[in-house]
């Protein structure tokens, strides 16, 4: 009966492949986002800055109907 010793240690297999669990937590899967869920958020620049614009000039168009009707 051989000794537990004398049996050579399995070699691990540290590569994590698309069909491992973890793969999804593995510098092999990536960092990006999907390309679907970027699809709607975040919203790119030029529309954060036109939504900006719109509602500072809801928010300041009473007041300056007001004024303009005294």
């Amino acid at each position: 009966m051989p000794n537990e010793w004398d049996v050579p240690p399995e070699p691990e297999d540290d590569e994590i492949a698309p069909g491992d669990p973890d793969y999804d937590l593995s510098e092999a899967h990536g960092y990006s986002w999907d390309a679907e869920r970027r699809r709607f958020w975040p919203p790119p620049p030029p529309v954060v800055v036109i939504m900006s614009l719109l509602l500072a000039l809801s928010l300041l168009l009473p007041t300056l109907l007001f004024i303009a009707s005294r």
